[in-house]
């Protein structure tokens, strides 16, 4: 009898054990993002929350330095998928792959648009290229914030700490890129990239640009297109031209061929992704100080290189 009182004591004692472990163990809140810049994003916000409050795997379906426009969704994404608590997306047509993926079997996921209320070009397509205006990234921010905040309320102080945090940081980006793209004059700020996905930078920064390609980087460009493009920048005596680091390069060197600008092979702009972590544009501030840089440069070189052929 006193062995089965032992034991009986010690099952209830180790029941009362595991019930209290159980109850502490936080189980994982899963976010899966379309794409590298949404990833790098959602990491921001949810930075230091303690595993005790919650704990956070986030995953993007689309690796970095690979295209988000030509992706093609696996099993294991569409698993992922299905477990995540929350799915974040650009929308506006971004991620047109997503589409076989109707919607999910949990009434636990949530799906976000990040880019829900901000103003956007819709003609003659959505364009999804948000990013490349810093105010609208705040916009798609808060967008993100205002779910975490809903689907992690114990952490909602840590995510508006974060927040405000990174819109400081986005604040002064925005000022300092202004700053770099004034030193160029307004006549002057043209360039040329692969595909149309600048229209939202040169918009909010002052800087017209050109592209053979539309939208989307598996478009291709007709003949017309890219003999008008040819004489357009000779007339206007265009400076600079950009690979981007994803798209073809060839119907880029045809331009540059054609019109003699020199281009460099190492000079890449970041359009829809960002690069590894050792990376220039290991993060969204980066990848848009890089982008800038590159712009700015170009365009001097280039005003520099005009004044010095003109006649004294």
């Amino acid at each position: 009898m006193r062995i089965i009182y032992v034991l009986f004591i010690c099952i209830v004692f180790c029941t009362q054990i595991s019930s209290t472990f159980s109850s502490n163990v936080q189980s994982e809140f899963r976010i899966v993002t379309s794409f590298s810049l949404l990833q790098n994003w959602v990491n921001v916000l949810t930075r230091n929350i303690p595993s005790d409050i919650s704990i956070i795997s986030i995953k993007s379906l689309v690796p970095l330095n690979s295209d988000p426009h030509i992706y093609q969704i696996t099993p294991m994404d569409a698993k992922a998928m299905e477990e995540a608590n929350l799915i974040v997306t650009i929308g506006l047509s971004f991620e047109c792959w997503i589409s076989n993926f109707s919607s999910p079997s949990s009434a636990n996921t949530t799906l976000l648009q990040a880019s829900k209320d901000v103003e956007a070009r819709l003609l003659p397509a959505p364009d999804p290229h948000l990013w490349h205006d810093v105010q609208k990234v705040r916009q798609m921010i808060t967008n993100i914030t205002r779910v975490l905040c809903e689907k992690i309320p114990k952490a909602a102080t840590i995510i508006n700490e974060n927040a405000r945090a990174y819109d400081a940081k986005l604040v002064e980006l925005d000022a300092w890129i202004k700053g770099e793209i004034g030193k160029v004059p307004l006549e002057k700020r043209k360039i040329i990239t692969t595909h149309d996905a600048f229209y939202y930078y040169g918009k909010a920064y002052g800087v017209t640009f050109y592209a053979p390609i539309g939208l989307s980087t598996e478009a291709e460009a007709d003949s017309k297109t890219v003999a008008l493009l040819i004489d357009q920048i000779k007339t206007e005596n265009i400076k600079a031209i950009f690979f981007e680091n994803l798209a073809n390069r060839s119907i880029v060197r045809i331009i540059a061929e054609g019109t003699g600008v020199q281009m460099h092979e190492d000079d890449l702009l970041y359009a829809d992704s960002l690069s590894e972590e050792s990376g220039v544009a290991r993060d969204y501030i980066a990848m848009m100080k890089h982008n800038t840089s590159l712009m700015v440069k170009a365009l001097i070189k280039g005003i520099t290189a005009t004044q010095q052929t003109q006649p004294q």
